[in-house]
């Protein structure tokens, strides 16, 4: 039992030194650095592509692979019925002869009132005949108006049928590329996706840091990315997104970054390998963009 005691009494301020020594940041007290993490690169954006009504495709514009920027049209419904609403929806909104015809009668009534005013003052027409004739003038003239409105639910309707044909015609939503295509022309769609387009300028760089690195990784940090390719080319990414919720049962948490792509080089779906740059290269870099931007800052740093 002594023999156990003393064997505690010398192995428990071993274990204290080496936790306060290496375990937390090596024998000088230095942080101890982030290792080298595995890493997935992912699009920044998959889409499924639909239709917002249901119909037939009429032809489709972009397959798989094809690069496909934001707007452009890549599938078309088959829209004959829109296009008939909509050329007679244009054409009711143009329509004036109504109008014109209202006013017309509307500016005959009020000629007649004033010649009658002087009959009305030799009594050569009864007031009645008068009162009558104010009344039929005051109806034109709401009719007049009514036909104006009539004329601006027309150009709604024009409004609303160019809208619907709009959605026959469906747009990428981002600039891409094209996964997959999941229709072919003559096929019926309802709530299917149509084609599945991926974002790949930026790309998101997902990694799974242990949690005794928790509070080391913040947004703006910058870390070196490198394709598990053999010979790819090494990238500089950015921290995006750093999770507050760890997970407990693997001691991990997520971090994600952002890797610029404009070209297209970096290719997405692929494991990599991924070194956060310590502190003092993120002062520099960030030093340099303001000296290329024309400001200066000092930073300190130990000699």
């Amino acid at each position: 039992m002594l023999k156990k005691f003393i064997s505690i009494c010398f192995i428990t301020p071993l274990l204290v030194n080496t936790v306060n020594g290496q375990g937390l940041g090596g024998q000088n007290g230095d942080e101890v650095s982030i290792p080298e993490l595995d890493c997935v690169m992912e699009p920044s954006e998959i889409v499924d592509v639909g239709s917002a009504l249901p119909g037939l495709v009429g032809s489709i514009l972009a397959d798989r692979s094809d690069r496909v920027k934001k707007g452009a049209v890549i599938v078309k419904m088959e829209s004959s019925i829109q296009q008939a609403s909509l050329a007679q929806a244009k054409m009711k909104a143009n329509l004036k002869t109504s109008i014109k015809l209202r006013e017309e009668t509307a500016a005959f009534g009020i000629l007649t009132q004033k010649r009658n005013q002087k009959l009305l003052k030799t009594s050569a027409i009864s007031i009645q005949d008068m009162d009558q004739l104010k009344t039929e003038t005051r109806i034109a003239e709401l009719q007049v108006q009514q036909e104006k409105e009539n004329r601006r639910l027309a150009q709604l309707e024009y409004a609303r049928a160019k809208s619907i044909l709009a959605q026959r015609s469906i747009r990428s939503p981002v600039d891409g590329v094209v996964m997959d295509r999941f229709k072919s022309v003559g096929e019926y769609v309802d709530d299917e996706p149509l084609l599945r387009v991926a974002q790949l300028d930026p790309l998101n760089i997902e990694v799974i840091v242990p949690v005794s690195f928790l509070g080391r990784v913040k947004p703006g940090m910058q870390a070196e990315v490198m394709s598990v390719v053999p010979g790819a080319d090494i990238y500089l990414a950015t921290v995006e997104r750093v999770d507050t919720v760890a997970d407990a049962a693997s001691g991990t948490y997520g971090v994600r970054l952002n890797l610029s792509n404009p070209e297209y080089k970096v290719p997405a779906g692929m494991r990599c390998r991924l070194s956060f740059l310590p502190a003092d290269e993120n002062e520099f870099e960030e030093v340099a963009k303001d000296v290329s931007s024309g400001e200066t800052r000092n930073v300190e740093q130990d000699g």
